[in-house]
């Protein structure tokens, strides 16, 4: 795979609440690994996205497993899954490795190429899916103030030109 490729999502959505589970299925995904920062939570916070506890509740009642995947200690991702309803988790993963992806897609009993990996970096979650097969999913990052804005604005930039490829794709896809 070329660095473009591998920083390419399959798939692209606003925010979480967008992701179905009839749209999961049709993407082929039989459980979800969940990134925590900028996606239900602003990095650092435990301020969650409204809707967060019920958008988990809703895809595990439909059956489809959700695994939190994040890089981040063991104190911030356990609080988190406590939140969600003792959801289980990988923490200090390592993306863009993919050994957190594999290591939860065992635990879910599923194939990695059945593993939605919902994530807000290209260059962790996306990067990390596409190294092992996983269904790469961008979300884009919640509005709002981060702990870290000068890091979040430089990617922002570095990450613009695969974005704008992955809109051009969909857009010539869409007309045919």
């Amino acid at each position: 795979m070329t660095k473009a490729e591998l920083l390419m999502p399959a798939y692209r959505f606003g925010s979480l609440g967008e992701v179905t589970p009839d749209i999961l299925r049709e993407m082929g995904a039989k459980a979800v690994g969940l990134d925590i920062d900028n996606v239900i939570a602003p990095d650092g916070t435990l301020k969650y996205a409204p809707g967060v506890k019920e958008w988990v509740k809703s895809i595990t009642d439909a059956g489809i497993p959700v695994t939190l995947i994040s890089n981040g200690t063991i104190f911030r991702v356990k609080t988190v899954s406590k939140y969600l309803g003792g959801i289980p988790f990988v923490h200090l993963a390592k993306k863009p490795r993919p050994g957190g992806l594999i290591k939860a897609a065992k635990r879910m009993n599923v194939k990695i190429t059945e593993l939605a990996m919902l994530g807000d970096q290209l260059f962790s979650d996306i990067k990390a899916a596409n190294r092992c097969g996983a269904i790469a999913v961008r979300i884009d990052p919640l509005p709002g103030k981060s702990l870290y804005p000068h890091y979040y604005e430089w990617k922002a930039k570095r990450e613009k030109p695969y974005l704008d490829a992955f809109e051009e794709r969909r857009r010539q896809a869409d007309n045919k």
